[in-house]
């Protein structure tokens, strides 16, 4: 049982390691609408569906300390303040800032975008913050790369990271319209939307399609919200990690079975006669 321990310790310190590592990033979470969380989405009928999603949000991010990124002409600070008001409800506090930093993130538990334009420097400085443990959200749609395909090759290669991928077409006409949620936080039956783009995972990424709509007219079930992990979940391990545990298993029953045939040998073997 002893080499069965040593083996079973040694798995178990792997796998709280490989762990510890997966939990010390944080979750990114991006919208392909930088109007979901406005004011405009709080009133009839799309009120519902965003306090629920809001709330999964805040519950899924945690901590208590929130800042609102406002240097973003579309949606100002005074389009900020129903989701303001509903995040204090939830015990959080919220600040604001114009512009975005490592430094000026750092000092805060989750970050929410909303459409604005980042500088090379700012998306490294955005995957620095989720990878050390921030919780960030994230919009597109804002026009500021000039249309949706280049708003897509701004965002995609830091996407890929997370297992992610903005599409190239904004839909579904200019305005604001009312999407069905397919696929969501419970409660969350319907979102605003305003001329954004997709957000679905990667095939072969960790990516998860968070929030899945469709519109009247069409696109149907199309992926509007997306998440690095699943939202609500507790991680389970990959398949790597499962194939670690089978051999780990595997090895320590094998060690197991050897020990237990010597004892038995040993056992068994006639004791010898010593001369006179």
């Amino acid at each position: 049982m002893r080499a069965f321990g040593v083996l079973l310790s040694g798995l178990v310190g792997s796998l709280a390691l490989g762990a510890a590592s997966a939990a010390s990033a944080g979750v990114l979470v991006a919208s392909g609408d930088e109007w979901t969380l406005s004011d405009f989405a709080y009133g009839a009928p799309y009120q519902a569906g965003t306090t629920a999603f809001v709330q999964d949000l805040a519950t899924t991010f945690g901590g208590s300390n929130y800042l609102l990124l406002t240097g973003n002409g579309n949606v100002p600070t005074g389009q900020l303040t129903q989701l303001t008001s509903q995040l204090t409800s939830l015990g959080k506090t919220v600040e604001t800032s114009a512009t975005f930093s490592l430094a000026i993130a750092s000092g805060y538990d989750a970050v929410f975008h909303f459409g604005q334009g980042l500088t090379g420097g700012q998306f490294a400085d955005l995957d620095a913050y989720v990878s050390a443990g921030g919780d960030a959200y994230v919009s597109l749609g804002g026009g500021w790369y000039g249309s949706a395909a280049g708003e897509a090759a701004a965002w995609n290669p830091f996407f890929a990271d997370y297992g992610l991928a903005a599409g190239s077409t904004w839909f579904t006409a200019p305005g604001f319209v009312d999407a069905t949620v397919t696929q969501g936080p419970s409660g969350a039956t319907n979102l605003i939307w305003g001329y954004g783009q997709s957000i679905d995972r990667l095939p072969a990424g960790n990516g998860v399609s968070y929030v899945r709509g469709s519109f009247a007219g069409g696109p149907q079930d199309i992926g509007l919200v997306g998440s690095s992990q699943p939202l609500g979940v507790a991680p389970v391990p990959e398949p790597a990690t499962w194939t670690m545990m089978i051999v780990g298993f595997g090895t320590a029953g094998a060690a197991m079975r050897r020990r237990r045939a010597r004892r038995w040998r040993f056992e068994m073997t006639p004791p010898t006669t010593r001369g006179s």
